[in-house]
């Protein structure tokens, strides 16, 4: 027997029954690249059920979840009961943060991505996802006309990720507004750099250009 530690419970798994959930997850893995996803959410469904100790299953479905608004309550309601067994886990919080925002839920998803970036802060920032914890949060501040925090967390993205034009474009967005109007030229003109197109019309509209005699 296989024993999973959490820091409430001890769950009791056998190999067997570890080596089944593995192989219908991979099967689902599969699934999905065949857009086959109502087959794919039944067998992580399935998985889970063998193994709830097997956290990739989560992860992938919520991959499916994505794919498929009619089940993204039911996902929701599943990686809602995984905390509890993950305790700690900034990547499910985000999933969660994602799922949410998706549904409109915003001031849920706010939540989750604050839980996300809490729990990177004791897992490790090094994590290729973290920068996208502030970025979707700075989001919905933005969203909600809260500027000067989204400025901060655009500004920890960008810390994470100094390559990351869109969170460029959306802090120049801010600074704008903030009436910081060179500051938010810089950061469009390097978001433009860094290839998001879309800031080339914010320069055009706001932004001095040097002219040649």
């Amino acid at each position: 027997m296989v024993s999973f530690g959490g820091f409430a419970q001890v769950y009791q798994v056998s190999l067997e029954e570890k080596s089944k959930a593995i192989e219908l997850t991979n099967q689902a893995i599969e699934m999905v690249k065949a857009e086959m996803i109502e087959d794919a959410f039944n067998l992580l469904v399935e998985a889970i059920a063998i193994d709830s100790t097997n956290r990739n299953s989560y992860l992938q479905l919520y991959r499916v979840g994505m794919n498929d608004s009619t089940r993204v309550d039911k996902v929701i309601a599943i990686l809602q009961k995984s905390k509890k067994l993950f305790q700690q886990d900034d990547e499910i919080c985000y999933y969660l943060g994602e799922m949410y925002n998706h549904k409109g839920e915003v001031k849920r998803a706010m939540y989750e991505y604050s839980m996300a970036i809490a729990y990177s802060k004791l897992n490790g920032e090094d994590f290729h996802l973290v920068h996208r914890y502030y970025f979707n949060r700075a989001n919905i501040c933005l969203g909600k006309n809260m500027i000067s925090t989204a400025v901060l967390d655009y500004t920890y993205a960008l810390n994470l990720k100094p390559t990351y034009g869109a969170a460029y474009a959306n802090r120049g967005i801010c600074l704008f507004k903030m009436g910081e109007k060179d500051a938010a030229c810089k950061d469009w003109k390097q978001a433009v750099k860094l290839g998001i197109s879309q800031s080339e019309e914010y320069v055009k509209r706001n932004c001095k250009t040097e002219t040649t005699k």
